[in-house]
């Protein structure tokens, strides 16, 4: 079910401003059935299936929690990595999370797992990305940084193959009906929240 648009301003400051009200205003009871739920639907659509490169993210604020997600997806046989964000640019790098892997503060105080295992871009299967916001085209509203825009600047030349799969995770009280949207904001091909999977209308 979407959420009634508030008026009129449409500019992204808005929006970001709106949607992180409404996602902090959730109880805690509320984030962890939503993202043990969350694991539940990307398990059954078959996400997490052995042998697949996967990337998440560490949560932060009020952002949905991916550990229910990680956790299933190590579980069932899957390489789960995390983004590290770079000193300079804005193309992320992707490390094996494991129990191998040494952690540490990053950029903007985000922790960062060390490890020796890396895994490029091109080569994830699936990438569960973090956003603000999220309109029934799957336009995504992100934090504003352009990281992932920019990392996966490549998938928007392509027409046949779509690896990875760029799946979005958030709370149902960040989907509105239309976002504003630069040519360069990343398109997803699939969100999940608490309510289930949710596609382009065709």
């Amino acid at each position: 079910m979407f959420h009634v648009d508030p008026p009129p301003q449409q500019d992204k400051v808005h929006w970001r401003r709106t949607l992180r009200q409404r996602r902090a205003a959730l109880q805690p009871q509320q984030r962890h059935a939503a993202a043990r739920q969350i694991a539940a639907w990307a398990r059954a659509a078959g996400l997490l299936r052995r042998g697949r490169r996967l990337a998440a993210y560490v949560p932060t604020g009020s952002e949905c929690s991916t550990w229910p997600l990680m956790l299933a997806a190590q579980h069932s046989g899957c390489r789960v990595y995390l983004p590290i964000v770079p000193r300079r640019g804005r193309k992320l790098s992707f490390v094996r999370f494991d129990e191998h892997a040494v952690w540490q503060l990053g950029a903007y105080n985000i922790p960062e797992p060390r490890h020796a295992e890396h895994c490029k871009a091109r080569a994830l299967d699936v990438v569960f990305i973090p956003l603000v916001g999220v309109d029934r085209q799957l336009r995504r509203l992100g934090q504003g940084g352009g990281y992932y825009d920019t990392t996966f600047h490549f998938r928007r030349t392509r027409r046949h193959w779509r690896r990875p799969l760029l799946v979005g995770i958030a709370f149902d009280c960040q989907r509105v009906d239309t976002l504003p949207a630069d040519r360069w904001d990343l398109g997803l091909d699939l969100l999940i929240t608490e309510s289930g999977l949710h596609r382009r209308p065709i």
